[in-house]
């Protein structure tokens, strides 16, 4: 900092940014919905196949393994977050209530969220060395035998004391919530009795998640802010899949990968593609693919498993690697933890790209290995058929959203459209710089007009200031075509 010594007039440059970069919104997200055994009835974020695992358990007993298994891919594919969302069918929780030393209520735990799993918690209570304190244990059986997850020592029942057991569990614990049932005995009497081993109880059943149950919960995703790429393992049913594409489109922010249904032929997944709708926010890949089980220890065992949750890793992947311009699919989206996938013959192959409404096939290339090899969307014509190019409008949406949000409640006058054509410029010149559009220069990659032709009185006097902005977007190359001739003695003869 200058220290000034002499009276005058001082200036001090610097060079700030006109506005915010572009904001966490921007950012693509994985999304997964469907059912698990256990674990949040929200929408959570996960950044890891460990940190899912912590929240939802690894491999349900009851529920299908289909959420479980693409969220594996997903991780093993690239992925680095994703929202879960729980559905299910019965919103029951499993609890105790224990007793003090007066016969009366004292304290109740309850399962962390719903489901039949709650029942395999078990809690040991044991009076602690210190004045009226206890320890509080937490077992859970699973699939095996039980043993201790969770250990909470020196629990108080006095609500002022830093050692509460309602605040301390439910802020720590990952099985259990606890709530004070307010004895009217003494202090050291709301103690609970000591318990050796005493399981949760109450639910009989998690009742049967259905793929209408999931799609209908699709609305939960209102809460992200992020625009996502979307997926519901193994969920093929029409009715389910339209209503989820719809959801998406309605949204504008979210893409849908569709799996294939399981054990079917090339027509029967053309078929299937057209009940869905003429949407350019969705894309099916066939077929299914086979991996090592994950679920059980024995060696040599596979499993024919949906390819969606490794597709969403291929494209959040991709867009971190190259960006969202970049279709996820060539010989670079090799698809880890795939060990076969069944052969396509020309004609297949040529029938799942050309038709409308395309699927996008996965096939295994020599020395590539099992890759996505197609790019397309359930929209069969116009230039938003490609992924890249809807997924690149998506994007420039959220990024100029967040862009110019700084222009809201400003004067609304020649300076602020000055300042919003700068701002959005360099951010479109960043954009193309990176491969993002097309051109040899800027002007041929975009354009933003935001002047008084765009501005008129009428929008001034209704609070409005509007840019126009047009954007040259890539295509994918899909088919590389090379024409060979015969050169001889200085002529070319063309070899058809």
């Amino acid at each position: 900092m200058a220290i000034y010594l002499r009276p005058g007039v001082y200036v001090e440059e610097t060079l700030n940014p006109l506005a915010p970069a572009v904001g966490p919104n921007s950012q693509t997200v994985a999304a997964f919905i469907g059912a698990t055994d256990r674990g949040p009835v929200v929408p959570t974020l996960v950044n890891s196949w460990s940190e899912y695992t912590s929240l939802y358990g690894s491999w349900n007993v009851r529920a299908s393994n289909d959420l479980p298994i693409a969220v594996l891919l997903f991780f093993s594919n690239g992925g680095s977050q994703a929202y879960i969302h729980r559905v299910v069918a019965n919103s029951n929780k499993a609890l105790l209530t224990m007793i003090d030393a007066n016969d009366l209520d004292t304290l109740r735990v309850t399962a962390k969220n719903p489901g039949q799993w709650g029942n395999d918690i078990s809690i040991s209570i044991f009076n602690s060395s210190a004045q009226n304190t206890f320890d509080l244990t937490v077992n859970y059986q699973g699939a095996t035998a039980a043993f201790v997850v969770e250990r909470f020592n020196d629990l108080s029942m006095e609500a002022l004391d830093d050692r509460y057991a309602v605040s301390i569990i439910n802020s720590q614990s990952k099985y259990i919530d606890a709530t004070d049932l307010l004895s009217a005995s003494t202090l050291q009497d709301k103690r609970p009795v000591n318990i050796t081993v005493q399981n949760l109880s109450g639910v009989a059943s998690d009742g049967t998640v259905t793929a209408t149950a999931i799609s209908g919960a699709v609305s939960a995703f209102d809460i992200v802010l992020n625009s996502l790429v979307l997926n519901a393992p193994g969920i093929t049913d029409t009715t389910a899949v339209n209503q989820i594409i719809t959801y998406a489109a309605a949204r504008e922010d979210v893409f849908v990968v569709v799996d294939p249904e399981a054990n079917v032929t090339v027509s029967s997944v053309l078929a299937k593609a057209l009940t869905y709708g003429d949407s350019s926010y969705a894309a099916v890949y066939y077929p299914r693919i086979v991996m090592k089980d994950p679920t059980v220890t024995t060696p040599n065992i596979t499993l024919t498993v949906a390819p969606g949750g490794a597709i969403v890793g291929k494209y959040i992947s991709t867009d971190s690697a190259r960006g969202v311009f970049k279709a996820p699919a060539g010989l670079d989206t090799r698809i880890a933890g795939a060990v076969s996938v069944p052969s396509l013959t020309n004609t297949e192959l040529d029938t799942l790209n050309s038709t409308v409404p395309p699927v996008n096939a996965i096939r295994f290339i020599p020395g590539s290995g099992i890759v996505v090899m197609g790019a397309r969307t359930l929209r069969g014509s116009y230039s938003d058929r490609y992924v890249p190019i809807r997924r690149t409008l998506i994007y420039l949406r959220k990024a100029l959203t967040d862009l110019t949000e700084f222009a809201v409640f400003e004067p609304n006058d020649a300076r602020l459209w000055r300042q919003l054509t700068a701002v959005t410029s360099g951010f479109l010149t960043e954009f193309w710089n990176q491969g993002g559009l097309r051109g040899d220069i800027p002007d041929q990659a975009y354009f933003v007009k935001c002047d008084d032709e765009t501005n008129t009185l009428a929008s001034i006097d209704n609070g409005e200031v509007r840019l126009e902005i047009g954007v040259a977007l890539q295509r994918p190359a899909e088919f590389v075509i090379i024409k060979i001739g015969q050169f001889d003695g200085g002529t070319t003869v063309t070899v058809e």
